[in-house]
C-alpha cells in the first residue's frame, strides 16, 4: 500500500533493529507499554506472531510504515484486542517522526483499505496522549469513554468509528 509519502508493508524478520527501536524508545513505553522486547530474538518472535502470523490466522494486522526511500519510520495496523469486540487501530512512529502528518497518511490509507470490512473499528489511547486523540478525531474517531484493558488497570481513552455514517 502506498500514499504520496508513504509505503505500508508487511514485517519482516529483517526488520529486528528497527522493532526494537520503536518498541523501546520513551514514548513507547509511556504511551502504550513496555512490550518486554529487549533481545533480537525477543523482536523476531513478536515479528512472527505480531506482524506475520496475525495477517495469515486473522487477515489483518500491522504494517511497516517506510518513506518513499524504504527507511522504517512506523508501525500502523489493525488489532484484535480480547477485550474488544472490535479490531483497534493502533500506530507508533520513531520520535523525529512524529507530528509531521505520518501517522495520520498511514492511518488514513490502512482505514481506507479495511472500510468496507468493517463497520466499526475501535482505538485506544493512554488519557494523557493528547496528541493521538486529536489524530483519531480527525481520522473520524468518536470519544465514547474509559475503559481499562491492560494488566496495571490504567484507564484508557476508547474511541469508535463507524463506517455506516
Amino acid at each position: 500500500m502506498h500514499t504520496q509519502r508513504l509505503v505500508l508493508r508487511h514485517g519482516q524478520l529483517s526488520d529486528v533493529p528497527f522493532i526494537l527501536s520503536l518498541l523501546n524508545q520513551p514514548s513507547f513505553y509511556r504511551y502504550i507499554a513496555d512490550k518486554g522486547i529487549y533481545t533480537e530474538q525477543q523482536a523476531e518472535q513478536y515479528i512472527q506472531q505480531t506482524f506475520i502470523d496475525g495477517h495469515q490466522q486473522q487477515g489483518f494486522g500491522p504494517y511497516i510504515v517506510a518513506n518513499k526511500h524504504g527507511a522504517a519510520m512506523g508501525m500502523v495496523g489493525l488489532f484484535q484486542r480480547d477485550a474488544l469486540a472490535v479490531p483497534d487501530l493502533g500506530f507508533a512512529f520513531l520520535e523525529q517522526y512524529t507530528q509531521r502528518g505520518f501517522a495520520y497518511e498511514a492511518a488514513a490509507k490502512l482505514l481506507s483499505v479495511y472500510q468496507d470490512k468493517f463497520n466499526q473499528i475501535a482505538a485506544i489511547a493512554d488519557a494523557e496522549n493528547t496528541a493521538s486523540h486529536g489524530l483519531l478525531k480527525k481520522l473520524g474517531f468518536g470519544h465514547i469513554g474509559k475503559a481499562v484493558l491492560n494488566n496495571d488497570g490504567t484507564a484508557l481513552v476508547v474511541f469508535i468509528r463507524d463506517s455506516t455514517n
